[in-house]
């Protein structure tokens, strides 16, 4: 038998019976409720899988059928690009005949007139001027930028004293669009100064090669003759940049 004590505060006790099922089914609700909860955060997130895969998929075969669509348009432009350049080469080969066919004929019309001068100029004899003219001038093809010219210079068939004086060779054009004059001792080893000496009776030749500078564009050729004599001849002629073909 307990002991009451003095002056303490006294507890009942109250026997109370255990109950395990209680706590048992306390756990699973709150297991069920995990499990429910995740399965369907699980078959959400599923969910959003699934419809982000199937707009991606869907984006796929659009891109998949604009790549097919630009590539029969690329395909279609080469077509095209293809048969365009054809025609541009017809057309350039075409004018590039044409060009040369004018510059053949050009070219032939040019001698026939030096033919022309150089005969009228021996036979017929001319007033004053001691009776000197240019009788042909003709540049043509000799390599790479190298080019032959030739000169002759006449006197008439009524004079038949000793010509002298000289003549200046100019080659005028263009570099990188500024004008551009080069003598021809400058552009050829076998003139040795700008001046070429004049001495004939009835005609002269000179002639020889000049080599053109690189990015230098000729348009054309300035010839001044000039006599030794006080009252001589003085000729000065210029000559576009006519090329013969070689």
């Amino acid at each position: 038998m307990a002991r009451k004590v003095k002056g303490s505060k006294q507890y009942r006790m109250k026997v109370v019976p255990h109950r395990p099922i209680h706590g048992v089914f306390s756990v699973l609700g709150v297991t069920l409720l995990v499990l429910s909860t995740s399965a369907g955060a699980f078959f959400a997130g599923q969910y959003q899988v699934s419809k982000s895969l199937d707009e991606k998929s869907r984006a796929h075969a659009r891109s998949l059928d604009e790549v097919d669509r630009l590539r029969a348009e690329i395909e279609t432009l080469r077509v095209r690009a293809a048969t365009a350049e054809q025609s541009v080469a017809i057309g350039e080969q075409a004018s590039e005949s044409v060009r040369g066919e004018l510059v053949a004929k050009e070219n032939q019309i040019a001698e026939l007139r030096q033919e022309i001068s150089f005969y009228r100029g021996i036979m017929a004899p001319t007033e004053g001027g001691e009776g000197v003219s240019i009788g042909r001038f003709s540049i043509s093809e000799a390599g790479e930028r190298r080019y032959q010219y030739k000169l002759l210079v006449q006197q008439s068939a009524a004079r038949h004293q000793v010509v002298t004086g000289a003549v200046r060779f100019t080659i005028v054009g263009q570099v990188d669009g500024e004008a551009r004059r080069y003598a021809l001792a400058d552009l050829s080893p076998q003139v040795e100064s700008e001046s070429i000496p004049l001495r004939f009776k009835y005609f002269q030749n000179i002639e020889g090669e000049l080599q053109l500078p690189e990015g230098f564009v000729p348009e054309g050729v300035e010839l001044s003759l000039k006599s030794s004599k006080r009252k001589g001849f003085n000729i000065d002629q210029r000559y576009g940049w006519l090329v013969q073909q070689s």
